[in-house]
Protein backbone atom coordinates (compact mmCIF):
# COMPACT_ATOMS: atom_id res chain seq x y z
CA UNK A 1 0.00 0.00 0.00
CA UNK A 2 1.36 3.37 -1.02
CA UNK A 3 2.18 5.87 1.67
CA UNK A 4 1.65 9.47 0.64
CA UNK A 5 1.99 12.66 2.62
CA UNK A 6 -1.00 14.65 3.86
CA UNK A 7 -0.97 18.14 5.35
CA UNK A 8 -2.64 18.80 8.71
CA UNK A 9 -5.95 19.91 7.17
CA UNK A 10 -6.04 16.79 5.01
CA UNK A 11 -5.24 14.61 8.04
CA UNK A 12 -8.18 16.18 9.88
CA UNK A 13 -10.39 15.36 6.88
CA UNK A 14 -9.14 11.76 6.97
CA UNK A 15 -10.05 11.50 10.63
CA UNK A 16 -13.53 12.89 9.98
CA UNK A 17 -14.19 10.51 7.08
CA UNK A 18 -12.83 7.48 8.92
CA UNK A 19 -14.87 8.23 12.05
CA UNK A 20 -17.97 8.71 9.92
CA UNK A 21 -17.33 5.33 8.28
CA UNK A 22 -16.83 3.64 11.66
CA UNK A 23 -20.06 5.13 13.02
CA UNK A 24 -22.32 4.89 9.95
CA UNK A 25 -23.71 1.45 10.87
CA UNK A 26 -24.17 2.53 14.52
CA UNK A 27 -21.98 -0.37 15.64
CA UNK A 28 -18.40 0.48 16.62
CA UNK A 29 -16.46 -2.75 16.22
CA UNK A 30 -13.11 -2.98 18.05
CA UNK A 31 -11.44 -4.16 14.84
CA UNK A 32 -12.51 -0.94 13.12
CA UNK A 33 -10.92 1.03 15.94
CA UNK A 34 -7.73 -1.03 15.59
CA UNK A 35 -7.57 -0.23 11.87
CA UNK A 36 -8.23 3.45 12.62
CA UNK A 37 -5.40 3.51 15.18
CA UNK A 38 -3.05 1.80 12.73
CA UNK A 39 -3.88 4.35 10.02
CA UNK A 40 -3.25 7.20 12.46
CA UNK A 41 0.21 5.82 13.20
CA UNK A 42 1.01 5.12 9.54
CA UNK A 43 0.12 8.66 8.47
CA UNK A 44 1.38 10.57 11.51
CA UNK A 45 -2.01 11.78 12.67
CA UNK A 46 -1.30 13.49 15.98
CA UNK A 47 -3.68 14.63 18.73
CA UNK A 48 -4.18 18.04 17.13
CA UNK A 49 -5.20 16.59 13.76
CA UNK A 50 -7.36 14.00 15.51
CA UNK A 51 -9.20 16.60 17.59
CA UNK A 52 -9.71 18.86 14.59
CA UNK A 53 -10.97 15.95 12.51
CA UNK A 54 -13.26 14.67 15.23
CA UNK A 55 -15.05 18.03 15.17
CA UNK A 56 -14.96 18.49 11.39
CA UNK A 57 -18.24 18.13 9.53
CA UNK A 58 -18.12 15.16 7.15
CA UNK A 59 -19.27 17.29 4.21
CA UNK A 60 -16.40 19.70 4.83
CA UNK A 61 -14.06 16.69 4.92
CA UNK A 62 -15.41 15.55 1.54
CA UNK A 63 -14.79 19.06 0.18
CA UNK A 64 -11.19 18.93 1.45
CA UNK A 65 -10.78 15.49 -0.14
CA UNK A 66 -12.00 16.89 -3.49
CA UNK A 67 -8.94 19.17 -3.53
CA UNK A 68 -6.45 16.36 -2.76
CA UNK A 69 -4.13 14.99 -5.42
CA UNK A 70 -5.31 11.93 -7.31
CA UNK A 71 -2.94 9.68 -5.35
CA UNK A 72 -4.12 11.13 -2.02
CA UNK A 73 -7.74 10.48 -3.05
CA UNK A 74 -6.98 6.88 -3.97
CA UNK A 75 -5.09 6.28 -0.72
CA UNK A 76 -7.96 7.83 1.25
CA UNK A 77 -10.40 5.47 -0.48
CA UNK A 78 -8.10 2.57 0.42
CA UNK A 79 -8.16 3.69 4.07
CA UNK A 80 -11.96 3.77 4.02
CA UNK A 81 -12.00 0.29 2.49
CA UNK A 82 -9.73 -0.96 5.28
CA UNK A 83 -12.26 0.26 7.84
CA UNK A 84 -15.16 -1.31 5.92
CA UNK A 85 -13.32 -4.64 5.74
CA UNK A 86 -12.16 -4.58 9.37
CA UNK A 87 -15.27 -6.08 10.96
CA UNK A 88 -15.73 -8.70 8.21
CA UNK A 89 -19.34 -7.68 7.62
CA UNK A 90 -20.65 -5.94 4.54
CA UNK A 91 -22.97 -3.24 5.78
CA UNK A 92 -25.11 -1.46 3.21
CA UNK A 93 -24.70 1.89 4.97
CA UNK A 94 -20.91 1.61 4.82
CA UNK A 95 -21.01 0.75 1.11
CA UNK A 96 -23.44 3.60 0.41
CA UNK A 97 -21.26 6.11 2.26
CA UNK A 98 -18.16 4.86 0.44
CA UNK A 99 -19.90 5.21 -2.92
CA UNK A 100 -21.14 8.73 -2.12
CA UNK A 101 -17.65 9.82 -1.08
CA UNK A 102 -16.08 8.26 -4.19
CA UNK A 103 -18.60 9.87 -6.54
CA UNK A 104 -18.41 13.27 -4.84
CA UNK A 105 -14.61 13.38 -4.98
CA UNK A 106 -14.03 11.70 -8.35
CA UNK A 107 -12.34 8.65 -6.83
CA UNK A 108 -14.73 6.37 -8.70
CA UNK A 109 -13.34 7.69 -12.00
CA UNK A 110 -9.74 7.45 -10.77
CA UNK A 111 -10.15 3.86 -9.60
CA UNK A 112 -11.84 2.94 -12.88
CA UNK A 113 -9.02 4.56 -14.84
CA UNK A 114 -6.40 2.63 -12.87
CA UNK A 115 -8.16 -0.71 -13.34
CA UNK A 116 -9.41 -1.00 -9.77
CA UNK A 117 -6.11 -0.26 -8.03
Amino acid sequence: MAVVDFNETQKAALVSLLIEMINIDQVVDPSECDVFDTICVEYGIDDDAFNLGRNLNCMVAVDIMKRMSDMQKIVTAQMLTRVIDADASDDDKEIQLFNVICRATGVDVLIGAKGGE
